[in-house]
């Protein structure tokens, strides 16, 4: 596998997935564009990549839960003057307080559950897609959940949120079908991460498997020149 000549653009990269897979994409020679609203946690994994001889990744600290029109439009002119083009988005960012009571949600949580997890992937991933489409070979990834699991009345915004998510990804690849762009949604499924533990309390996080199986799995797709026809993969089966 080989993403030498490649930019990758990971949201939520200073996470247990994102700095996973921003590890494995560096690996493999890819130019990676990492944003997180966690500049302490960006600048650990870049200095970690520096010190193993990597590409230094580009550094895009921003707040998904703040960020609109303006501050996506900035970063599209970025990649464009820095990275001349962009070949791969993966939606990693999430937004997940606790398991809670239906009616005890709060109003500013649920919006901004709902800005991180739905509003931001749809926005900054249509905002991209003039540069995903100048790419021969172009990705366009977004992390779903098992809606079955997160459809109770305890998983809130979290699980609206998921949902709604999934209708977008259905509708990207239908908008896409005939452009360079390959849409798919990944169910993770399980893995030993700081939203897991917020979940699973009482949980051995040593029982999950490491984030960095789900991440090889995601590095094949970017490395697959002939897309895999599932729409949705669920890595939890």
């Amino acid at each position: 596998m080989d993403l030498s000549g490649k930019t990758v653009l990971i949201t939520g990269a200073a996470g247990g997935l994102g700095s996973a897979l921003a590890q494995q994409c560096a690996d493999l020679g890819a130019e990676l564009i990492l944003l997180d609203k966690d500049r302490r946690g960006l600048g650990e994994l870049s200095d970690r990549m520096t010190d193993q001889g990597l590409n230094p990744p580009g550094l895009y600290p921003l707040n998904l839960a703040a960020a609109g029109v303006a501050e996506f439009d900035d970063l599209a002119n970025t990649i464009n003057s820095e990275f001349k083009g962009l070949d791969a988005l993966v939606h990693c960012a999430v937004d997940f307080d606790s398991l809670q009571p239906f009616e005890q949600i709060q109003p500013q949580d649920w919006l901004q559950s709902m800005q991180v997890n739905v509003n931001a992937p749809w926005l900054l991933s249509c905002t991209l897609l003039p540069l995903l489409k100048r790419s021969e070979n172009a990705h366009l990834l977004f992390m779903l959940d098992d809606l079955d699991a997160v459809s109770d009345a305890f998983w809130g915004a979290y699980g609206a949120g998921k949902a709604a998510l999934t209708g977008i990804v259905r509708q990207f690849d239908a908008a896409l079908s005939h452009s360079p762009v390959t849409v798919h949604g990944v169910i993770p499924g399980p893995m030993r991460t700081g939203f897991r533990a917020r979940v699973y309390h009482a949980e051995n996080p040593m029982e999950q498997p490491d984030p960095a199986i789900v991440a090889s799995k995601i590095t094949e797709i970017l490395t697959c020149n002939i897309p895999d026809r599932d729409l949705i993969l669920n890595f939890s089966v």
